[in-house]
């Protein structure tokens, strides 16, 4: 299910590896804001660097947390600051969609993607209160929709970021993004059929090929970041930008890892149709 459907709960657990991780992310989502941002928005502009403040500052608090009291404050603090952050990421989006804001390189669908990432990090955070999902299923295959979406965003961004001339990376692009979609559409159909039931076969079979698949656009990430560092590739975005998407597929990774740890240590008997 879609992120923003109430009933989707993260898999993963609200420790500090994963707040600072998307403190980050949201972080250098205000950069990539502001960059994108024409000139003579000059009020967003100011905004955006606020929130990149903001997040910055949350980032340094972090390493002052000792004890599991600091922890709940310092969760309340960043859930204000995510809260936020979302909201003036929909905000810009609906600029975008309404064509009150024209030109530069906030695609719409990126906008949706940041907000969707920031959603989801509120999610996270949620569960230092809310606690667990009571299917671990649901929240298994969610998990795998959310990040197959984002990881084909991804090559979307980097395909029409890329200089015309660069054939043979946006061909690469282009292959990931059709191989995503399709695994975004099998993760879809897991998500009805499984619900609020227990894993089997056939999702131990798809988080395999989630992983080696997963794996190869990294890698891909990873040298287009190289090649970008290098003056070796043409492109109208940063190093930071494929870094930073390349990041979120390690991120993504681990993710898949402590789900196949999970997925190994549950009772043959709920591996395993009826």
């Amino acid at each position: 299910m879609d992120i923003f459907c109430h009933e989707v709960t993260p898999y993963v657990c609200p420790n500090m590896h994963e707040i600072c991780f998307w403190l980050r992310i949201m972080k250098e989502h205000s950069l990539f804001i502001k960059l994108g941002l024409p000139c003579d928005q000059e009020e967003l502009i100011q905004e955006s660097e606020r929130f990149y403040k903001l997040f910055e500052d949350l980032e340094r608090s972090s390493r002052a947390v000792n004890c599991d009291a600091n922890f709940r404050r310092f969760i309340d603090d960043v859930k204000i600051a995510v809260t936020h952050i979302f909201t003036f990421k929909r905000h810009l989006l609906h600029c975008y969609v309404e064509c009150k804001i024209v030109g530069t390189t906030n695609y719409p669908l990126l906008l949706d993607h940041i907000s969707r990432e920031a959603m989801y990090f509120l999610k996270i955070l949620g569960k230092v209160h809310d606690g667990e999902m009571q299917y671990p299923v649901d929240s298994i295959v969610s998990e795998n929709v959310f990040w197959l979406r984002i990881m084909a965003d991804h090559v979307k961004f980097v395909r029409g970021l890329l200089d015309p001339s660069e054939r043979e990376l946006i061909g690469q692009a282009d292959a990931f993004s059709d191989e995503f979609d399709q695994l975004q559409l099998h993760a879809r159909d897991l998500d009805s059929m499984l619900w609020h039931f227990r894993p089997n076969n056939d999702l131990a079979r798809f988080e395999d090929t989630v992983e080696k698949a997963t794996t190869r656009l990294r890698d891909f990430k990873a040298a287009a970041n190289e090649l970008l560092e290098r003056c070796a590739a043409l492109a109208l975005f940063p190093p930071l930008l494929a870094d930073h998407v390349r990041r979120e597929a390690d991120h993504f990774l681990e993710i898949l890892e402590l789900i196949e740890e999970d997925l190994a240590q549950m009772p043959a008997k709920l591996v395993c149709c009826d």
